[in-house]
């Protein structure tokens, strides 16, 4: 089994993206997927398509979830997904 690559769009000095970050790590830790953190203000293009609305966890390009991440809920959907 592949885990998922997940992609958190993120900014510096956001703590709910430092929040989201956490909640992921220990599912990182158990090999359910890794991590790819984008900063949003590195890409002009970025920037504008998410403004103030981040973090947003990306699977492939799908939103997972946005604002706040639940490790429970994120949990549930890797096993499903990887199922």
């Amino acid at each position: 089994m592949i885990a998922p690559v997940l992609t958190l769009m993120s900014r510096k000095a956001c703590c709910l993206c430092d929040e989201a970050v956490r909640e992921v790590d220990e599912l990182v830790e158990q090999g359910l997927c890794s991590l790819e953190i984008v900063d949003v203000d590195q890409d002009i293009r970025l920037a504008a398509l998410y403004g103030m609305d981040v973090p947003v966890l990306l699977n492939d390009a799908a939103v997972i979830m946005k604002h706040r991440i639940d490790r429970e809920e994120l949990r549930t959907y890797l096993n499903g997904d990887s199922a």
